[in-house]
């Protein structure tokens, strides 16, 4: 098997390829930032807590399992926590701007839970929130902060608790998220951000979260709508289709990086999962698959 893939903990904000970041600290923990890149970069993400992120130039890919989204400026994203995703940033005809805020979950909780909340909860996934002009004036207003140097650093619970207050316009989406903060399953998802390529058993993955394999499918049940070994599955194929559109690696290399036994049938799962096979995915056009 070649080398293990890992995806990088998104806790301090900092990335690699980063031409310049700005960053808001409170309490010794950084709760937001502004980048700029003026190159392509990729990154493989383990997201410890929500973040929400705000696309002020440029455009990237964020691919999460079998779904592909294609980012660009004024797009707002809800990352929950917990999610292994795999973000490209595409060649930035200037440079390519966010802004990301990290959501604790107990502010989650205290915004978002209802009494009242329908059991029938979307499956935890990455979510792109419609454009209105309440997140144009959120975002530009984040962006004046970051910008103008005479300002001072806002305090988180004035900023996060209006960007709840937009998040809870959309039910499905405020419900996604409070189950994420409630059942983020921690040990077994910072266990397969450095070791997904190696899980063969579901019983591996109970012994991750120390619970029995009944509990563990009922919380993926629960929380993804998938069962865990389905859902290791497409994370594997979520990193093969990122790692062809953003290396030059083999095919077969990155078959067995990415924890597939036989070529075969990788190609097998690729196509069934994309509807075309890797070598073809690999020389797509750039946005056939931003959807």
């Amino acid at each position: 098997m070649g080398d293990n893939k890992m995806y990088t903990p998104f806790d301090s904000l900092s990335l690699a390829g980063q031409h310049t970041i700005k960053t808001w600290e409170q309490q010794g923990r950084n709760w937001a930032s502004y980048s700029l890149y003026r190159h392509q970069a990729a990154h493989e993400l383990y997201i410890p807590q929500t973040v929400l992120n705000l696309v002020i130039q440029g455009e990237k890919r964020m691919y999460d399992g079998r779904q592909v989204h294609y980012l660009q400026a004024g797009d707002v994203m809800v990352i929950p926590a917990g999610t292994l995703l795999c973000s490209e940033i595409l060649q930035p005809r200037q440079q390519y701007g966010s802004i990301n805020l990290v959501i604790p979950d107990e502010m989650i909780l205290d915004s978002l839970r209802k009494k009242d909340r329908k059991s029938n909860t979307p499956g935890k996934a990455l979510t792109t929130l419609p454009v209105s002009h309440q997140w144009r004036h959120f975002t530009q207003s984040l962006l004046s902060r970051f910008t103008n140097g005479h300002l001072s650093v806002p305090d988180c619970h004035d900023i996060i608790p209006e960007a709840l207050h937009l998040i809870s316009d959309d039910e499905p989406v405020s419900a996604m998220l409070v189950k994420a903060a409630m059942y983020p399953l921690p040990d077994v998802m910072e266990k397969l951000s450095t070791g997904i390529a190696e899980v063969r058993l579901l019983e591996d993955m109970a012994t991750m979260g120390h619970m029995s394999t009944a509990t563990l499918k009922r919380r993926f049940r629960d929380i993804y709508h998938s069962s865990p070994m389905h859902w290791v599955l497409e994370k594997r194929l979520q990193m093969a289709g990122f790692l062809l559109r953003t290396t030059e690696q083999p095919i077969p290399e990155i078959a067995y990086s990415t924890g597939f036994e036989d070529v075969t049938h990788f190609y097998r799962q690729f196509r069934r999962c994309f509807k075309v096979t890797p070598l073809q995915w690999r020389k797509m056009e750039t946005d056939l698959f931003s959807k």
